[in-house]
């Protein structure tokens, strides 16, 4: 199992406050893992909502309006 305060800073891209510091292993590896299944939850929402948005554009120009987008 990786490191809890570890997987915190990545995910968090900085230091974990001090509230989250004083929590125990459990509850700070409980919450990494929380974080991630955020993560994963709204990556796949963002796609859903990508593709469904994408189906409103017409056929022909479908290709060109996602490159635009995806930049």
């Amino acid at each position: 199992m990786a490191d809890p305060d570890e997987r915190l800073r990545e995910l968090l891209g900085a230091e974990p406050p001090e509230s989250v510091t004083a929590l125990d292993v459990g509850a700070r590896s409980a919450l990494a893992e929380l974080l991630e299944d955020s993560r994963r939850r709204q990556t796949q929402s963002l796609e859903d909502a990508f593709t469904a948005a994408l189906k409103q554009v017409p056929f022909p120009v479908r290709g060109i309006v996602k490159k635009v987008l995806l930049g």
